[in-house]
């Protein structure tokens, strides 16, 4: 059971920075949105972002029951992430077909700011893709406890980009949220990267290829599918 322990203990630390990033992040325009002055939000976003939040907030129970070495707690809530996971990809594909109107009422002009727009709402369905991915395969090696922690850490950092955009744009920081969301996405497949050469003396492949798949699936929807006259006829019908 030690063994156990100290080999989770990563995990555990992880889900909850990932719990306090997104609640940093989204603070000011949905946490503490009544404080702030932000524009008003429709109610499938709402939703979405209590999806999120329950969604991470599951992932530090569970990964926090098998630390401390709770595993039937651990397996008796997997079936209440399957839908928590269902209601992240219900809402989120909500919240992106919704994504592009908003932003060019905030933007203005489409031919000036499609660029902008198109990566934005295909950077969120890859982020949907990504997390769809690793959340199935996670529970097809549910019991394959060294594949299936670190799919679902990866499902999980697939989704935290916009909460590091939007700390990216806190006035304290402005800072371009592009480059900052990446680098704290890239940080976080170091991180667990470490883990592995240090705990195992390797990098376990799911690290290696669902890190690349994640970067991958990043360049694609984010970079080069918006750039595509397919992809900015697409975002143009959901304008």
């Amino acid at each position: 059971m030690p063994e156990i322990h100290g080999r989770s203990k990563f995990f555990m630390y992880a889900s909850i920075a990932l719990l306090v990033i997104v609640l940093i992040g989204f603070s000011p325009t949905f946490y503490l949105r009544t404080f702030f002055d932000v524009p008003a939000i429709p109610t499938y976003v709402y939703g979405h972002g209590a999806a999120l939040t329950a969604w991470f907030i599951w992932f530090c129970v569970q990964t926090t029951a098998v630390h401390k070495g709770r595993v039937a707690l651990h397996r008796r809530l997997g079936v209440v992430g399957i839908t928590i996971g269902v209601l992240v990809l219900v809402s989120g594909a909500a919240a992106a077909i919704g994504l592009a109107p908003r932003l060019l009422d905030k933007f203005g002009n489409i031919d000036a700011d499609m660029s902008r727009i198109a990566a934005i709402v295909w950077g969120n369905i890859g982020m949907l893709v990504a997390f769809t991915g690793f959340l199935v395969a996670a529970v097809l090696n549910r019991h394959r406890p060294e594949f299936h922690k670190r799919l679902m850490y990866l499902a999980s950092i697939g989704i935290l980009l916009p909460a590091f955009g939007r700390i990216a744009g806190f006035p304290m920081i402005d800072l371009p949220q592009p480059p900052l969301a990446f680098a704290g996405l890239l940080t976080f497949l170091v991180l667990l990267g470490i883990f592995d050469k240090t705990s195992n003396g390797s990098v376990h492949r799911v690290t290696l290829v669902g890190g690349i798949a994640l970067l991958a699936n990043l360049i694609f929807f984010g970079l080069v599918l918006p750039t595509t006259a397919v992809g900015r006829a697409f975002v143009l019908t959901l304008t």
